[in-house]
């Protein structure tokens, strides 16, 4: 296979959605809450929750081309508005991001008074029925609790002056931010939290699995279990992955990346292995690499680990931990 090949299956692959319980039902719900307000003017609201990588990004541009922008003689159309929060999350910074993706040429002139009143009237003009906050953890994330009610007093008078649903994702220190403003809370009493561990019947490492297979039925090539067993696999998936969505993508992605390049028939062991090295942690070998034989069945959430408490939550309430 050629390079060009490979970078078409690589592309690909990375389109794909990940279609685990969790994103099927936010994806319902947003589905669900657009279908009300088109049918009613009733506006309901979400939070979506998630650490890095849970799939919130993936919702979000699913979502895009779900609800695409389309033009009529006389203007543009955004039936769904989606903006990322700047990293500055100031009233202003988050009022120009929101002209930016409306397509106003002067988003970043003017007082915030002006700019408020322009993305308003640019919300009703190009008939925006929904509107989608990523990244909102940002609003917590700068200055102290008078800021963070600021903004998030902000964000609720807008949603109340353009009166279409509103969808705010992010990981799960904005709730913090929610605590701030109750207003803002009420408004966002449903959430939806991306993340494996959930289920009632299953334990966190069978998910894993499930969705490992799941990804591996859009490849070119057959995934084995190697020298492992398909259970054995799924809890080595869950320690490379620590149970993060994305990064079981990440693995697998690199992982037919060799396979392609190397002219290899299947994904197995060998190649997950070397993938994990290559794309989650570079010191992960031997006894620290999950899918080495000679693995210690442990979380790599120690320090200078790829999941080291200090990067990334350690808050698990309801996930059933795989045991070796």
């Amino acid at each position: 296979m050629n390079f060009k090949e490979i970078c078409n299956e690589l592309q690909r692959f990375d389109e794909e959605y990940i279609p685990f319980p969790p994103f099927v039902v936010a994806v319902d719900a947003v589905k669900t809450n657009l279908a009300l307000f088109r049918e009613t003017g009733i506006a309901q609201h979400l939070l979506v929750l998630g650490e890095s990588g849970a799939g919130k990004s993936s919702l979000c541009s699913w979502i895009e081309q779900q609800y695409p922008k389309f033009a009529l003689p006389d203007r543009d159309v955004t039936p769904v508005l989606i903006v990322s929060v700047p990293s500055t999350a100031t009233v202003a910074s988050v009022a120009t991001a929101l002209l930016e993706k409306l397509g106003d040429p002067g988003a970043t002139t003017g007082t915030v008074s002006a700019k408020t009143s322009r993305v308003i009237r640019l919300c009703r003009a190009c008939r925006v029925e929904m509107i989608l906050f990523d990244e909102a953890q940002h609003i917590h994330d700068r200055g102290r609790a008078t800021t963070h009610y600021m903004v998030g007093d902000w964000i609720k008078s807008l949603i109340d002056q353009t009166g279409v649903p509103t969808v705010l994702l992010g990981v799960p220190r904005l709730e913090q931010i929610l605590q701030v403003n109750e207003q803002l809370r009420r408004r966002f009493s449903r959430r939806i939290r991306l993340a494996l561990g959930q289920s009632d019947t299953n334990s966190i490492h069978a998910e894993c699995l499930q969705l490992f297979r799941s990804l591996g039925s859009c490849l070119p090539l057959p995934l084995m279990c190697g020298q492992f067993g398909w259970d054995d696999l799924g809890m080595r998936l869950y320690y490379a992955s620590d149970g993060r969505v994305a990064y079981i993508k990440k693995v697998l992605a690199s992982a037919l990346r060799l396979a392609l390049e190397t002219g290899m028939a299947e994904i197995g062991p060998m190649l997950l292995e070397q993938a994990f090295t290559e794309e989650i942690w570079w010191e992960g070998l031997g006894k620290l690499n999950p899918f080495n034989p000679s693995f210690e069945f442990r979380r790599l959430d120690r320090g200078n680990e790829p999941f080291e408490s200090g990067n990334f939550s350690s808050a698990r309430k309801g996930r059933k931990e795989a045991v070796c």
